[in-house]
């Protein structure tokens, strides 16, 4: 074992094994609780695109979100800007309290119904799913997701559907934060919800005939900051700032936050110094189907 090697492994000793959380966007692009609003073009440029909806489908090559048309009708397009402005704390548009920017979800033909629009947001993992939207009506939403890439919105699986009927909206007009949505569920076997140590789409719609405006997320992925417990003190990930370096010969992929597969190799070390900058997600597949995962930010 080289100086380098060996000193890295007595500092990661030294510092224990622990789990963590890391935010799915770029750290300068969320504020200090990690949301990251919608209020600048360079921030929507960055995150927020159109799906494919013509085939009803996440665009595997578009931003992380992706925005859904409405499903009746002129199939009106959900639209996102740094200039819309939601409502205030009265319920009104533009009063006092509104937030400037946001998604605003294409109308659904009539409350309660499941045509509305809204958006997909794409994660390597899913630890913590919250959104802020504001509206200037009761708001009526149901939130959906898969593992599977390529499915058509229409086989999403239902998350909740709870906040789907004119007896429980999901608020009155105003602005309201929706927190802790990885952790809902229908109840009924087999139990799917968000929360996921691996790839998940969720989709966020709105069955609401009015605009809901989405002005910002705060979504957590999944990181460990060491290796799991039962993993060995040698099936470590190391980054020098060009390289992966590992201890053990094994299988190592790299992912951008979008999950997107973008190298991958067999061996002690893997070469980033030639991909751009951001932040990334590092997976190795150790001997033993022993997989760690470390977020990587090439600067």
């Amino acid at each position: 074992m080289n100086k380098f090697y060996a000193t890295a492994l007595i500092l990661i000793m030294a510092a224990g094994v622990t789990k963590a959380q890391t935010n799915l966007f770029d750290p300068a692009d969320v504020d200090a609780n990690g949301w990251i609003w919608f209020d600048t073009q360079a921030k929507i440029d960055k995150y927020i695109g159109q799906s494919d909806n013509e085939n009803a489908k996440y665009n595997e090559n578009g931003k992380i979100i992706q925005m859904v048309s409405a499903g009746f009708g002129d199939y009106v397009d959900t639209e996102v800007s740094p200039d819309f402005k939601g409502t205030g704390t009265d319920g009104i548009l533009e009063t006092t309290g509104a937030r400037i920017g946001a998604i605003k979800t294409a109308p659904a033909s009539a409350n309660m119904s499941t045509n509305g629009g809204g958006f997909i947001v794409k994660m390597p993992s899913c630890t913590s799913f919250n959104v802020c939207l504001s509206a200037d009506s009761k708001m009526y939403v149901r939130l959906l997701g898969t593992t599977a890439a390529g499915k058509i919105t229409g086989d999403y699986i239902i998350a909740s559907a709870k906040f789907t009927t004119v007896f429980k909206p999901l608020s009155s007009a105003g602005i309201f934060v929706w927190s802790d949505m990885e952790q809902l569920n229908t109840g009924f076997e087999p139990i799917f919800k968000l929360a996921s140590p691996s790839t998940m789409y969720a989709y966020f719609q709105s069955l609401t005939k009015n605009n809901i405006y989405i002005h910002g997320v705060k979504i957590l992925t999944a990181q460990l900051s060491g290796v799991n417990d039962v993993t060995a003190e040698a099936h470590r990930i190391l980054f020098d700032g060009k390289n992966i370096l590992l201890f053990d010969k094994a299988g190592i992929k790299l992912y951008d936050v979008r999950g997107n597969l973008i190298r991958e190799s067999i061996d002690t070390s893997l070469q980033v110094s030639d991909v751009p900058k951001g932040v990334y997600i590092a997976q190795v597949y150790f001997a033993g189907n022993q997989r760690v995962t470390k977020k990587i930010i090439i600067r």
